[in-house]
């Protein structure tokens, strides 16, 4: 037999599928590296509006966007509650894997989530650089009789009880601080009364009511208000004078303490590396910009930069740190803080009640004879004597119902979700009021979400 060699068709063919297959295989993030970023990216802000992680997201939304560092819109959106518990919580499940997305935060949450006992740690994220380093303030409002650090610490040592205090979540910087200040007064920390704000804004809106006696924030996040009058600097943590050097430390008023701040970007864990490297440029990048360090310079911000790898380690180090202070201080638990339910705890609870509910159908069935229905009470046989529906039935669609209204909450939001939920629930039992039913899951709707994000300052899905 003669053999031919192959054609040249042949071959090309065969060629073609070779480096098919050979790019198959290739790793998808080698395509991604050049085409990131596809879509627009986010910023998201553990806190509510007007505080400094806030401010800090919305400048670099700022430089990006002027200096177009990214060829994509970036937006910032604001997930408060929980002392930044709850967007902690975003980025290690929801958007665990979204490249899209980093977190603004800073030192306080940390401590959230030590005195919180959160299930999730910032060491966790892929930290991308530390941003800006920053000195507290302790102020009082306009008209308080406290025109000095001296004065306010006689206050608190001859009655500590009557100084209320005001500041960021509980375990947060901020709380740390007054901690260290009440110590440093040779006061016990349980007779110190303090009360945590979500938000920069909730915070400087009290302390200039005259609603606390006094506070503390970050120099730049309430050094407009000092500059306006509308309330009076007495002392910051920084280790010596800075900006117009008007404000005496804490070391000059007799109190042994330096204390200071930072914020910085974090990624979900589940960023690819090519994100991350893309991400950590343009990061170092806006921290070059000129405007970048003006703005700072206005703020009273220092220029912190660290690169990822440093950072990673630093919040190592800020966690094992934190949490000696914070147990040194008696300042643990959730007690005086905000709540630490996630977003999640309401599905959560549903779903716990659906395997209860299952576990009462199924009981029916065993106790039931083989072929009986169930039916509830006042029903009736249908005409074409189908009859009621078997017990098996109703506990394959109870336990569809329940993965589906979680899924739910991702494209139609809690409020949208939970009242169709019910009403599925009470069709399933065939119930004969539907007109209450309907009354009745959007009360029991409301009631939830009132509770969730008024009373508890929780962000629902």
């Amino acid at each position: 037999m003669q053999l031919r060699a192959p054609s040249k068709h042949f071959s090309d063919r065969r060629r073609v599928l070779i480096g098919g297959a050979g790019l198959a295989l290739l790793p998808k993030n080698v395509f991604a590296k050049a085409s990131f970023p596809e879509r627009p990216l986010s910023l998201l802000v553990p806190a509510n509006p007007g505080g400094g992680w806030d401010q800090l997201a919305r400048l670099m939304q700022q430089i990006i966007t002027v200096a177009k560092l990214s060829p994509k819109p970036v937006d910032v959106f604001n997930k408060g509650g929980a002392g930044g518990l709850i967007g902690l919580a975003e980025i290690m499940t929801r958007r665990r894997d979204d490249p899209y997305t980093i977190m603004v935060a800073g030192l306080g949450l940390i401590g959230s989530c030590i005195s919180q006992h959160s299930p999730f740690q910032a060491s966790e994220t892929k930290p991308l650089a530390r941003l800006i380093v920053e000195n507290l303030m302790v102020a009082v409002p306009a008209n308080s009789p406290n025109k000095t650090m001296e004065g306010l610490i006689a206050a608190i040592k001859a009655d500590p009880e009557s100084i209320t205090w005001a500041g960021g979540s509980a375990g947060g910087t901020d709380h740390i601080l007054i901690g260290l200040i009440t110590k440093a007064c040779g006061v016990s920390s349980d007779k110190l009364r303090f009360v945590a704000y979500s938000g920069g804004g909730e915070a400087s809106a009290a302390i200039m009511g005259g609603q606390v006696t006094a506070a503390v924030a970050g120099y730049g996040e309430w050094k407009g208000l000092a500059e306006a009058g509308h309330i009076r600097v007495l002392a910051t943590s920084a280790p010596e004078r800075f900006d117009d050097k008007r404000a005496p430390t804490l070391k000059e008023s007799g109190l042994d303490i330096v204390f200071q701040n930072w914020r910085g970007a974090f990624a979900p864990p589940g960023t690819p590396d090519y994100a991350i490297k893309w991400w950590a440029k343009m990061l170092q990048e806006m921290a070059a910009r000129p405007e970048w360090k003006s703005y700072l310079e206005k703020k009273g911000w220092v220029d912190g930069f660290m690169g990822g790898e440093a950072f990673a380690d630093l919040i190592v180090a800020e966690e094992k740190l934190s949490s000696a202070t914070l147990k040194e201080l008696g300042i643990d638990g959730t007690k005086g803080g905000n709540s630490p339910v996630g977003p999640w705890a309401v599905p959560k609870a549903i779903a716990a009640l659906g395997v209860v509910s299952a576990a009462g159908i199924a009981y029916e069935h065993f106790k039931a004879k083989p072929g009986e229905t169930i039916a509830p009470a006042g029903a009736e046989d249908d005409d074409e004597g189908g009859g009621p529906l078997p017990i098996w039935s109703r506990f394959l669609a109870g336990a569809i119902l329940i993965p589906a209204f979680i899924a739910a909450l991702n494209f139609v939001g809690f409020a949208i979700a939970t009242p169709i939920f019910i009403l599925a629930i009470c069709l399933l039992m065939r119930s004969t009021t539907l007109k209450w039913d309907v009354v009745a899951a959007l009360g029991i709707t409301g009631a939830i979400w009132l509770l969730f994000s008024r009373i508890l300052s929780v962000a629902l899905p």
